[in-house]
């Protein structure tokens, strides 16, 4: 890939990782893998963790978290996750066009204003560490997990990683993308449930005016004075 390519290919995955970003961070690293099978059949996975900005904020949000947290549609926010998703593998897709060697996955660290791509060769079909691995395996090295923290079976991934003959990876920098990203967290916020609390007999007369109040939020009136009458 030219030069020009290759930066308006990283550009798009950027936009596309910080539309995904809830609040202000300070670094963030993120994941993916692409494996090759018959037929054209590709299957991979990606994840990734940001550090939110602030003194006592030091543990690393699980951006597969964010929805739950934040009140953001799942469905408009793992939508988004597809669509970067998309984009690593179309950048993988136009190495390939371009006959250059294809990468088996990629690690992408943005910190200090630094864009940095590491890519890995590894033949993740015939690996000897499986998923579960490979996911201890990463958080060790890039969340800097402390070791003292790690199971048993935990330490023997990372023993056995260390003693093993991996290719090296390859890493290049990039500028980091600095126009503002157009689309809003904000705008996928779960709608608040607005509840309309009112007297027993305003229920009695709602029901049989047939009001154009919700049942659920009468229902929920119902429930709140029969606690009442309990306490009472």
């Amino acid at each position: 890939m030219s030069q020009k390519s290759l930066k308006v290919a990283h550009e798009e995955i950027q936009q596309k990782i910080f539309k995904m970003l809830p609040e202000k961070w300070d670094r963030l690293y993120l994941y993916a893998s692409v494996i090759d099978h018959f037929d054209n059949l590709q299957t991979g996975e990606m994840f990734f963790f940001y550090y939110p900005k602030g003194v006592l904020k030091k543990n690393p949000v699980n951006v597969y978290e964010v929805p739950a947290k934040f009140s953001i549609d799942e469905k408009l926010y793992f939508g988004l996750s597809e669509e970067l998703y998309d984009s690593i593998k179309k950048l993988r897709n136009e190495c390939s066009s371009n006959h250059e060697r294809l990468w088996s996955n990629m690690t992408i660290s943005i910190e200090k204003l630094k864009y940095k791509v590491e890519y890995g060769y590894e033949d993740l079909n015939a690996s000897e560490f499986d998923n579960d691995a490979r996911h201890i395996i990463w958080k060790y090295k890039y969340l800097e997990t402390p070791y003292g923290s790690l199971n048993r079976k935990e330490r023997e991934v990372i023993n056995k990683y260390d003693n093993a003959k991996i290719e090296k990876t390859k890493i290049f920098e990039l500028p980091l993308y600095t126009k503002k990203v157009s689309k809003k967290l904000k705008d996928m916020k779960k709608p608040k449930q607005n509840l309309t609390f009112v007297t027993e007999e305003k229920i009695e007369e709602m029901e049989f005016k047939k009001s154009y109040i919700p049942k659920s939020q009468i229902l929920i009136c119902k429930e709140l004075l029969s606690k009442e009458k309990l306490q009472a």
